[in-house]
């Protein structure tokens, strides 16, 4: 074969090399491209960290003002009923009148004074008080009626009698029983402080209720009847922890709860928790104990899988 044949093939051979070499390179550059995983996108959330905090569930039931007993006022003499002061739902202080009375021999002369005796001028007369601070309950005397010596003219009640009747329905009478401490709210917006003396015993057939007598911290008068509000503590948990409402997540049916923690400043973890009392905007946390410092994804945690990238959007102090 010619020496320029020879020279011709050779270079012929190593272009084809080189072109294969580039092909070659070319093919694992776009490989090594085709491999490497785009950066996983950052859900931006707003932080927060668990507090010290107490909890209460209260029950409320409606109550009424009664009187368990009431003392009759009687006319300590026969004659006439010359003034009426009181009417029903009064309340009096010790000493204020109540009936004004005259024999029938005083009512006869008509409050004249034949002998001119000074001494003389009120004989037959007198006025019948109240014995101490309490409610009328009843009136039964009028004006210019005549009453026996003994009549009841009036019934009265002490405020040692007054007490705040409940019915409470047997399937919630967890926290209320004798003894139990409770709240009254008067009809002026004021509140006091009361307590279950005693069951009266007594079970609604229909209504399947049961009721209790409330005894004021304090004696006081209030009418007979009057509808107000008592609320009790049934549940009372202190110095336990607890996130915000929208840090705690659950599943569809609320059986099954967790929060989103964070393990670092862009990566939340997915945590199970044990919940117990709540209102409307905190949770207590029964269970894992969380330190004061760890951090848990309170906005932008719904839909976030079990291990989350994300971006803080706040910063908030450990409590």
């Amino acid at each position: 074969m010619p020496q320029f044949m020879k020279r011709c093939l050779y270079l012929a051979g190593l272009g084809g090399l080189l072109l294969l070499s580039r092909c070659g390179s070319s093919s694992t550059s776009d490989t090594s491209t085709q491999a490497a995983e785009p950066p996983r996108p950052k859900t931006p959330v707003e932080v927060t960290t668990v507090k010290a905090d107490s909890f209460r569930v209260e029950k409320t039931f409606r109550g009424i003002t009664y009187y368990l007993t009431s003392g009759d006022i009687k006319s300590p003499i026969a004659g006439y009923v010359t003034k009426v002061y009181v009417k029903i739902g009064d309340q009096l202080r010790k000493g204020a009148p109540l009936f004004g009375l005259e024999t029938k021999e005083a009512y006869a002369l008509g409050g004249k004074n034949y002998l001119n005796d000074p001494t003389l001028k009120n004989i037959g007369q007198l006025i019948i008080r109240a014995p101490e601070a309490g409610l009328i309950t009843l009136v039964q005397a009028e004006e210019r009626e005549y009453v026996q010596d003994g009549a009841v003219l009036a019934s009265f009640s002490a405020p040692d009698m007054f007490v705040f009747l409940i019915e409470v329905p047997v399937e919630q009478d967890s926290a209320v029983h004798v003894g139990s401490v409770c709240t009254i709210k008067l009809p002026n917006g004021r509140q006091i402080g009361g307590r279950i003396s005693r069951t009266l015993a007594i079970t609604d057939s229909l209504s399947q209720t049961e009721r209790f007598v409330v005894k004021p911290d304090h004696p006081m008068v209030l009418p007979a009847r009057l509808g107000l509000n008592i609320t009790f503590t049934d549940q009372q948990h202190n110095n336990v922890q607890s996130l915000p409402t929208e840090a705690v997540l659950a599943n569809e049916l609320q059986t099954e709860f967790w929060v989103m923690k964070l393990i670092n400043d862009t990566t939340a973890i997915r945590v199970p928790v044990k919940t117990g009392l709540q209102r409307d905007t905190h949770v207590e946390i029964l269970s894992p104990r969380f330190s004061p410092r760890d951090r848990f994804v309170s906005k932008g945690g719904y839909g976030l899988a079990d291990t989350a990238s994300v971006t803080i959007s706040n910063h908030p102090h450990a409590h």
